[in-house]
């Protein structure tokens, strides 16, 4: 019974998630260098920025 409403619970938020909009910017960046394989420093014109890859 509990993995029902856990089922139940997990689609409801699958479809919250997927009625939601969706906004991409295209953006060109250089790496500068990769931390620990989940963690890379990206340039993007004069600007460093620290990216953390998820779903590993």
């Amino acid at each position: 019974m509990v993995f029902k409403f856990r089922l139940i619970g997990v689609a409801a938020l699958l479809l919250a998630q997927m009625s939601l909009p969706v906004f991409a910017n295209n953006l060109t960046a250089t790496v500068v260098s990769v931390g620990d394989g989940d963690t890379i420093r990206v340039r993007a014109g004069n600007k460093t920025v620290t990216v953390r890859l998820a779903c590993k």
